[in-house]
């Protein structure tokens, strides 16, 4: 418990083998330095030298604060384990935690400390220890330990906040029956000992491993705060900055050390934090800009689409990006580059098909009439390695646009060799709708009525297509061949906004992400908006806009006079498999709207990512998770796998590398090695975000995971030549293993030009240059290039926004005006018809495009619609300008910056 600090004189006590193991323990190299190599092999050699069979643990248990009377049968439990093949050195001496003797360590463990136990140098040993690839374990108060140390709560998960006057017996949840320090345990299970509620919930980073029911908490908290509530975990694991983490909140009373149901519980944790990762994250590139989809050829080149019309391949030979083509483009409203995907028989053919919003005429007037564009799809040719013949295109299909948004775009192949590409409702959601279905059958309110296009049979929108290759409908569509009833092409109808979808391979099951409208609560219009997982295994209408989610009704509503008429009848209409709303948190998996930790709000982007029908491959996934939907929920950065049987019962949402941090995951492919392609689109709300990226998850039960290259500089642009850089791949990394050699080359040769982890360069001439880092491991494993490119002779323009000011709030339907400059270090100002803003409405965290201006100055009316008070409303703002290039090269930077403005609305 936990009611009085007090000091302590640091305690050493020493547990071994055997007096003679403990004097001949090998003297290991320390953790490598941040920003610097460990000198080659060392570790290895020194854990050579070890028993495998045996783990060292450092038992630390230095209290500055409540002494627990635990410690003792913990230090006297933890020493037994000698047995086991756990060799213990328990000590309270914190100057213990040097590179020197942590080195020697595989596990530190921290058993009930509390308050600040590690000077900063201290400190700076542990975080290297972990980074070196080894595991902390942490035991009920080691989360009452440190808050002042950022890093260390990051690594424990969560701080203690209170706990019950007393131990209690409660019922506990085993979540992950699989994991070793729980496959022993019942499902259900009770227990007696202090439960700690927690600053935050660590399900968003970690994988959790026991839950309890607070109603066994009979007694008060200790400082009369609340409890966590119905999800309260206190055992958690994750792999974290090249190591393992783990934290159990029992092992308070004294009774619990001694319970071989706990013991086994820990030691098993002991075992597992020992173990080495087994999963790696490899930032390939951080070129994408505004990436949208993407896919991957049998060689492993990564194809993706760039909203502005930019298709980009990225080469795991050279690991350079290269632009293989720019398509004229809409890009009004959610238009632009959409959706891409490579035939079958792209090795031999080279054939790619591209979904593309086709160029408007200059007087299209957005927003009044419907069909005033086209989307196109269309199957182009490739003509190198890295290169698109536009001449090449064939067009096979037109889809009417609205130049509004719910465009979809998304292309797959089936295993019966069509393309199947989905369409969205592209109808305005906002206007007068509230959040619900846009139903709005009012004389010029055209655009307001999802019924036009979702429920038409003879429109194209609001659908999934299926065809042939060549264009033509695929047989067995929902409607006949001969278009009697409907368009022939449509194999799906009654969708909103399905962004991604993917199919089995194996049985040819169409699953997708329908992205739901924004009401947060039932209303007389209807059900609250809801995010969807679907699939299909034959055509059918899925019910938008009359239903959504499991078949819940919409009520016919006279937008004029505001009567709420009968329901919709769902007869005949397919339900979703998985629906969630931005209140009910019916998924733990997939996160929750309002963050459980800040009640910020994240809102919900469901998106089907890719389908994982078989592991296989040196990086593939555990295979636990074969035969599922691999989405992400784009707003909240996380990945998940959803299972659904065969007779389509939702089986299980399991989160995927929950301690991964993404930047709006937007695409996802397994590769022919077996990692995940996860494409990032990035956090900012403008169309230039400088973390979009392309990232590679690879998993190995054995830990042979890929080296990981990264370059860094301070400086990357240099407006003359000669110019030098300062160039580092110290933060260059690999995984269980050390790198040994840094290979870089500096003129795109392919050559070698210099080694080692810092290097300095000249550059004698003006141009762009793509400077390269491979590095290599102890055991011989070499990275993918990571490539990033140096500027000579050129700078991207500085952009200011000047109108309207930082902090403005603008008014909703008050004309706002905008006002900047751009001025490139090269050519001076920039002329107005270089100045783009690109205008989003946002609420919640994220962005909707709404229009794209040109010009130093203009004006704005922010509209809202349906969006009202207190769902976190703004304008975002993006003025960029591209220069025309550096001198003798046609490489055009762009600057960007990006003004975020409150709106004020009737209501506020």
């Amino acid at each position: 418990m936990r009611f009085a600090r007090s000091s302590l004189i640091p305690l050493l006590v020493l547990f071994c083998a055997s007096a003679a193991v403990a004097g001949s323990r090998p003297a290991c190299p320390g953790p490598r330095l941040a920003g610097s190599p460990r000198a080659g092999g060392a570790l290895a050699a020194c854990r050579e030298t070890r028993s495998a069979d045996v783990l060292d643990v450092l038992v630390f248990s230095r209290t500055a604060g409540f002494r627990h009377d635990s410690i003792p049968d913990a230090v006297a439990m933890l020493g037994s384990l000698a047995a086991e093949g756990i060799r213990v050195e328990a000590t309270e001496d914190p100057a213990r935690f040097t590179d020197e003797v942590l080195g020697r360590f595989d596990v530190v463990l921290f058993a009930n400390t509390t308050g600040d136990v590690l000077d900063d140098e201290q400190q700076a040993a542990m975080e290297r220890f972990v980074r070196s690839g080894r595991g902390y374990v942490g035991v009920h108060s080691a989360a009452d330990t440190e808050y002042g140390w950022p890093w260390y709560g990051r690594l424990v998960g969560a701080y203690f906040r209170n706990h019950p006057l007393l131990p209690v017996d409660v019922e506990v949840t085993t979540e992950d029956r699989e994991h070793p320090s729980t496959v022993h345990l019942a499902p259900t299970f009770r227990f007696t000992d202090e439960i700690y509620n927690f600053d935050r919930n660590p399900r968003g980073d970690h994988v959790v491993l026991l839950t309890v029911d607070e109603e066994g908490f009979i007694y008060p908290n200790t400082d009369g705060g609340p409890s966590m509530g119905a999800d309260h975990p206190i055992a958690w694991y994750k792999e974290f900055e090249g190591g393992r983490s783990f934290y159990t909140n029992l092992g308070h009373r004294r009774e619990t050390w001694a319970d071989p149901v706990f013991r086994r519980h820990l030691v098993a944790g002991i075992r597992w934090a020992a173990g080495g990762v087994q999963w790696n994250r490899i930032v390939l590139t951080d070129r994408p800009r505004n990436p949208l989809a993407m896919d991957v050829s049998p060689d492993g080149r990564v194809f993706w689409v760039e909203r502005a019309g930019e298709l980009r391949v990225w080469d795991p030979e050279t690991g350079r990006v290269e632009v293989a083509a720019r398509l004229e483009v809409s890009r009004e409203g959610e238009n632009g580059l959409l959706g891409l995907v490579l035939a079958p028989d792209f090795p031999t053919t080279g054939s790619i098909y591209l979904y593309y919003s086709s160029p408007d005429p200059e007087d299209i007037e957005v927003g009044v009439a419907d069909e005033v564009g086209e989307n196109v799809l269309a199957r182009f040719r490739m003509s190198g390695r890295s290169a698109l013949d536009l001449a090449s295109e064939e067009v096979l299909l037109r889809v009417p646009s609205a130049r509004i948004n719910h465009e979809g775009g998304d292309l797959e192949f089936g295993p019966d060799g069509n393309i199947y590409l989905s369409v969205g409702d592209n109808t305005n959601p906002f206007g007068d709708t509230g959040g619900y279905a846009p139903l709005d059958q009012r004389p010029g309110q055209l655009l307001f009525d999802a019924q036009r296009t979702a429920q038409n049979p003879f429109d194209l929108r609001g659908a999934i297509l299926r065809i042939r290759p060549d264009g033509a409908p695929a047989d067995g569509n929902l409607y006949p061949a001969d278009g009697s009833a409907g368009r022939p092409e449509i194999f799906v109808k009654g969708t909103r906004n399905p962004f991604r979808i993917a199919i089995d391979p194996g049985s040819g099951r169409l699953f997708w992400g329908d992205v739901g409208p924004d009401a947060f609560i039932d209303g007389p219009q209807g059900p609250r908006g809801y995010d969807e997982i679907n699939f299909a295994d034959e055509p059918g209408n899925f019910g938008w806009p009359r239903c959504i989610g499991f078949d819940r009704a919409y009520r016919r509503y006279d937008f004029a006079s505001r009567e709420v008429g009968e329901e919709f009848s769902c007869a005949g209409f397919r339900p979703a498999v998985l629906a969630y709303d931005y209140t009910t948190v019916d998924y733990l998996a997939l996160g929750r709207a309002f963050d459980a930790n800040d009640d910020s709000v994240t809102g919900r982007t469901a998106i089907a990512g890719t389908f994982l029908d078989e592991a296989r491959g040196p990086f593939a996934l555990p295979r636990k998770l074969e035969g599922t939907l691999l989405m992400t929920e784009w707003t909240r950065d996380l990945l998940a796998a959803i299972r659904v049987s065969e007779d389509g019962v939702l089986q299980s949402v399991e989160r995927v590398v929950p301690w991964e941090s993404f930047a709006r995951p937007i695409d996802l492919h397994v590769a022919p090695d077996g990692a995940l392609y996860v494409l990032e689109y990035g956090t900012a709300f403008g169309g230039n975000n400088p973390d979009a990226r392309l990232s590679r998850i690879e998993h190995s039960r054995t830990g042979a995971l890929t080296p990981v290259a990264r370059i860094d500089a301070t400086v990357l642009h240099s407006g003359a030549a000669p110019a030098t850089f300062r160039i580092s791949g110290a933060g260059s990394s690999a995984p269980n293993d050390e790198i040994v050699a840094w290979e870089w080359d500096l003129d795109g040769d392919g050559s070698v030009d210099a080694t080692g982890p810092e290097i300095s360069h000249t550059f004698d001439a003006e141009g762009t240059y793509p400077v390269s880092l491979s590095v290599r491991s102890a055991g011989g494993a070499r990275s993918f290039p990571f490539v990033r490119r140096f500027f000579v002779g050129n700078s991207p323009p500085i952009v200011t926004i000047e109108e309207p000011v930082a902090g403005a709030q603008i008014e909703e339907g008050v004309r706002t005006a905008f006002r900047g400059t751009a001025i490139d270090p090269e050519e001076g100002e920039m002329p107005c018809d270089r100045l783009v803003w690109d205008v989003r409405l946002g609420h919640n965290a994220h962005a909707h495009p709404v229009a794209e201006l040109r010009g130093c100055a203009g004006t704005f009316v922010p509209f809202l619609g349906g969006h009202r008070p207190g769902q976190n409303l703004f304008v975002a703002i993006e003025l960029r300008a591209t220069d025309r290039g550096g001198p003798g090269d046609d490489t055009a930077l762009t600057g960007s910056t990006i003004r975020e403005l409150e709106v004020r609305v009737e209501g506020d």
